[in-house]
């Protein structure tokens, strides 16, 4: 039995009650493709051709657009950095309805096999952020939906992308990614380094809902630091990426079966 004093639902109502909308006014669909990067969610939008909902809670700050990709309703939605705030967000789109997250964003990565470019696809986490364990044990393993994982890897591949999948690691703490640690992970296997995949997984397990991120090397840790955000094996990779997750989230067929989760608000004035 639940017992949180606020949640997404109580949040969600009392947003639109003060601004008098209704829940289908908020622009989020069952589908969600996020990301924590402003020019991935305009090469997204400018590619699918969404619009941008007015009645986002967060309005401009973190921007959500809304329309239909292959005629299938979908939402684009910039997240914060960092687990705690990605959560927050994300729980409140599932309190709205949402039950299908493809997440695309950047890495670290800790193998030369991987440089800047190359898709992973997160199968497990090591948690070094603070956010899942709120969700999901420190002891128990997560990891993405299996469907969605193999969904993305299949997409990825037919495009021609260089995509791994494997262990990574999430921490909160990007400054103190220190050497000795990223040299023993690199030793363990572990692909790359984000701020929000082991606590999104969580948040996926928790509430029964399907979450799988797509992540693109940004930049190479295992000599000295190199960043490549602006290069064009990035820039080439998050177009093509972008087609892949677009194609995905308007093909994908939802499970049957789902575990409980909050219910929807709902106000005298929802559609």
């Amino acid at each position: 039995m639940m017992d949180e004093r606020v949640n997404a639902k109580k949040t969600i109502s009392y947003f639109m009650s003060q601004r008098g909308i209704s829940l289908a006014d908020l622009g989020v669909a069952r589908k969600v493709v996020m990301s924590w990067s402003g020019r991935i969610v305009k090469s997204l939008v400018d590619r699918s051709g969404l619009q941008l909902s007015q009645h986002w809670i967060y309005e401009d700050r973190y921007p959500l657009y809304a329309g239909k990709v292959k005629g299938v309703p979908v939402s684009i939605a910039l997240l914060p950095v960092g687990s705690s705030a990605t959560v927050m967000v994300m729980e409140e789109m599932v309190a709205c309805g949402a039950s299908v997250f493809l997440g695309l964003g950047l890495a670290g990565s800790l193998q030369p096999k991987a440089p800047v470019g190359t898709c992973i696809i997160p199968t497990t986490c090591i948690r070094e952020e603070g956010t899942s364990l709120h969700y999901i044990e420190s002891d128990t393993e997560i990891g993405p939906s299996p469907r969605l994982a193999e969904i993305l890897k299949n997409a990825c591949e037919n495009e021609g992308l260089k995509v791994y999948t494997g262990p990574i690691w999430t921490t909160d703490a990007p400054y103190r990614e220190l050497s000795t640690k990223i040299d023993t992970y690199r030793r363990k296997g572990v692909l790359c380094v984000d701020m929000e995949t082991s606590a999104v997984y969580a948040l996926g397990t928790f509430r029964g809902v399907e979450v799988c991120n797509l992540l693109l090397i940004s930049d190479e840790l295992w000599e000295e630091w190199r960043p490549a955000f602006f290069s064009s094996e990035l820039g080439n990779s998050i177009e093509r990426a972008g087609r892949v997750i677009l194609q995905c989230i308007a093909e994908e067929q939802p499970i049957e079966k789902r575990h409980d989760r909050q219910d929807q608000p709902t106000l005298a004035n929802k559609e």
